[in-house]
């Protein structure tokens, strides 16, 4: 639960990056699915940009099996975005009360410095 006394930095609705990512820049998975498309046409290959995906994950498979998982690891992670890790961390409700006291000065001292 968040704390009520520490003030958020952004409004609601506002971002905190506001430049955001470029208009027109492209995902990973749309850069993969380009160098699919661009792979066919440039080698002349007489298959479809599926078709070649296919095989490359094939080529995966195949390297898992023989115990190299890093190929598969990172077309998987560039069809499907990398796995997020969480920690669960406990921690006694002293240590919280110091935690949040070390915030809530932290956040005065930065709001200090920007005046």
């Amino acid at each position: 639960m968040a704390n009520p006394n520490i003030k958020p930095r952004w409004k609601k609705g506002e971002s905190g990056n506001p430049a955001g990512r470029p208009k027109g820049a492209l995902n990973k998975r749309t850069e993969f699915e380009e160098a699919l498309r661009y792979l066919a046409k440039a080698l002349k290959l007489k298959e479809s940009p599926d078709e070649i995906k296919v095989k490359i994950v094939a080529v995966g498979i195949k390297k898992a099996l023989q115990g190299e998982y890093s190929f598969w690891k990172d077309i998987m992670d560039r069809i499907f975005g990398r796995p997020t890790n969480s920690i669960n961390i406990r921690l006694k409700e002293e240590k919280i009360a110091e935690l949040e006291e070390m915030i809530r000065n932290w956040v005065e001292e930065d709001r200090e410095n920007e005046q």
